[in-house]
């Protein structure tokens, strides 16, 4: 694993546990989100797209990347499995901790443990191809431009020719900056103490946003980049990787899931995995 990726790993590791994310499913909050994620997945299965996918496979092989504890892949193999298809899961992270959670879900779940990789899923993948990709939990915002070229260039590289690639997305500039307004400070309150979620600088180059997570009681600090992605911004840039993109709204008007299909075969991917413009070139923490 490269410099960046354990920068990153050691960040999100940080993060994770000065502020409550919801995604352990040995606790009551995570198996309610699995099981709203395994609506969701019920209801994308009834897409016209994936409906003609499915129709003449037993055998449909998932990637989830940036999986987390692989609520997502293991919801979507989870409903496929009752439909009777025979599902191959590989979960991608860079959080071990997560991976080994995802493991022993997948096994109470699936009756069998995903397969794992603990990896930074910029830089190039080297597996079978699969038939659907996944992207789940608001995970677009770790991601600026240049690298979600990247991992649309990994993904569409990994599908077979009629592949799906689906993601959870929102409208941020709605939600952020129009319905809210940004914050240069928001306290976090949860039990056991208050985690503040502190504005720290902007590159104008990777289009990031550094915020700082402080916990009062702990006084542990830890930093992350988030780029504030909406719905019509990541539906464009990945439609130049697929030759066409749809929006299921099934949370409302402002957050769904896109769903892209069939990857375009005439892109000179490894140029966008391998190397960087000059612009970004300089810069240190392109996550």
């Amino acid at each position: 694993m490269h410099v960046i990726s354990m920068s990153l790993q050691i960040e999100l590791e940080k993060l994770y546990s000065l502020i409550s994310w919801v995604e352990d499913p040995e606790t009551p909050q995570g198996i309610e989100r699995y099981r709203q994620i395994r609506g969701d997945m019920e209801q994308l299965i009834n897409h016209n797209w994936i409906k003609e996918f499915l129709k003449d496979r037993r055998i449909v092989r998932i990637i989830d990347i940036c999986s987390g504890t692989g609520l997502a892949g293991i919801g979507l193999s989870k409903v496929l499995v009752e439909k009777g298809f025979e599902v191959k899961l590989t979960l991608v992270d860079l959080r071990s901790s997560a991976l080994e959670k995802a493991r022993k879900h997948g096994l109470r779940e699936l009756g069998f443990e995903p397969s794992t990789l603990l990896t930074d899923v910029t830089q190039p993948l080297e597996l079978e191809k699969q038939d659907i990709a996944l992207m789940w939990g608001s995970t677009t915002p770790h991601f600026n431009p240049w690298t979600w070229l990247k991992i649309l260039a990994n993904v569409s590289k990994l599908l077979v020719d009629n592949g799906l690639f689906m993601y959870d997305e929102s409208d941020r500039v709605y939600g952020i900056f129009i319905r809210t307004g940004f914050k240069e400070l928001i306290p976090i309150v949860e039990e056991g103490g208050v985690t503040l979620d502190i504005y720290v600088d902007r590159d104008a180059r990777t289009g990031y946003t550094r915020r700082a997570y402080i916990s009062i009681p702990r006084g542990e600090r830890a930093e992350l980049n988030t780029y504030y992605w909406d719905i019509a911004s990541s539906a464009a840039f990945t439609w130049v990787f697929f030759e066409d993109v749809d929006f299921a709204p099934i949370r409302s008007q402002f957050s769904g899931v896109i769903i892209a299909r069939r990857p375009r075969r005439n892109i000179p991917l490894s140029e966008f995995m391998t190397k960087n413009p000059v612009i970004i070139s300089q810069v240190n923490n392109e996550h």
